[in-house]
């Protein structure tokens, strides 16, 4: 019995090493089948001082939220905006919103016609029509708002809500005003803007300008993204990577609006394209950039976001922007908040490719 005992016990061994083997060497094939990182160099690079203020906030798991996407989506008859292109400069100024077909991609600073008070007041525009919902004041041109934009919009803000309350709570107190032109003349009227583009937004005043496009929707919940969650930054400009990545993973997880030019894109960061990572995070403007380039440096910036959102339950993304905004620089920030295995970027960049490329580690969490 002695004998049988212990060789039942050497049995096991073997087996529990041959499974652990095969493990190792599943795991080994799965990281060694990925291509080789094909890794374009940093055009653009500067340094930038941060502001550190604390606010604790843990916000609520997100939820499924497609139909109501859905349902928002075939009621404004939208699509995503075939470009995103739009950097924060200044926020006083009502920035562009360039067509992403265009070759120069770039920001101009112009002061819009101001048709509001610098009170949170809304005055008269002749020939729109107002109203004023939960969280928005809204123009429409014409003698009345639609109902169903009302409705969509609340929709929509809802969605958003669901990823942004902890990065915005003043808009419990604080209306974002949206301008919604029936044609590209009245809107150039309204704004001073060229006829190409698309839309504009006014940071500082939570003022987003829209005429009736296939792009309206997603130009919408684009710029709603970077009033909600830039304004956490307060006087530190958020990182534009983080910024633009959190505004395009907005368009796609909860206005349902996908952009055209971003499957190709992330095709070619599977396939192992793109920037270092750690490039990606000094990158502070895109002019100067051709037509290419933004779109993969934009879908390559949303997939690195959509990975920190599903990469650990809890607060992790939140804290992770709260010790950015204290001024800690990336690698710190992103140990501080997610623990091992990222203690550095390069090894961020290691686990983000391997999860593009199977999907194994985000799922875990969802």
């Amino acid at each position: 019995m002695d004998i049988l005992h212990k060789l039942r016990v050497i049995f096991w061994f073997l087996v529990a090493g041959l499974w652990g083997l095969f493990l190792y060497q599943y795991i080994s094939e799965d990281l060694n089948s990925l291509p080789k990182i094909k890794l374009s160099q940093n055009p653009f690079y500067s340094s930038k001082t941060k502001t550190a203020v604390e606010r604790k906030y843990i916000p609520p798991k997100p939820q499924e939220t497609e139909t109501r996407a859905k349902e928002i989506q075939e009621t404004f008859s939208q699509k995503i905006s075939s470009q995103t292109a739009r950097i924060l400069i200044d926020a006083k100024d009502i920035k562009d919103i360039p067509d992403m077909h265009l070759k120069n991609i770039q920001e101009e600073q112009v002061s819009p016609k101001s048709y509001y008070n610098k009170s949170d007041t809304p005055q008269p525009i002749e020939g729109f029509a107002f109203v004023q919902t939960d969280h928005f004041f809204i123009y429409q041109e014409g003698d009345t708002v639609d109902e169903n934009i009302v409705k969509d919009l609340e929709n929509l803000h809802g969605n958003i809500i669901l990823d942004l309350i902890a990065f915005s709570p003043w808009q419990r107190e604080n209306k974002v005003h949206i301008y919604f032109s029936k044609n590209p003349a009245t809107y150039q009227k309204l704004t001073g803007r060229p006829a190409w583009s698309g839309g504009a937004a006014n940071m500082a005043e939570k003022k987003i300008y829209l005429y009736e496009s296939e792009e309206a929707f997603g130009i919408l919940a684009h710029e709603l993204t970077h009033i909600y969650f830039d304004s956490f930054f307060e006087n530190s400009p958020s990182p534009l990577w983080l910024s633009e990545g959190m505004a395009v993973y907005i368009q796609v997880e909860r206005a349902g609006s996908y952009p055209r030019w971003l499957k190709e894109n992330l095709e070619l960061l599977k396939n192992g394209g793109g920037y270092k990572v750690s490039d990606i995070v000094k990158i502070e403007t895109l002019e100067g950039a051709d037509d290419k380039s933004v779109k993969l440096w934009y879908a390559q910036s949303y997939s690195l976001v959509l990975f920190l959102m599903r990469a650990k339950r809890g607060d992790a993304f939140y804290q992770f922007c709260k010790y950015i905004k204290q001024g800690e620089n990336v690698s710190l920030a992103l140990y501080k908040a997610y623990g091992s295995p990222y203690n550095k970027l390069s090894s961020l960049e290691v686990v983000w490719r391997y999860d593009l490329k199977t999907g194994k580690l985000s799922q875990l969490n969802q």
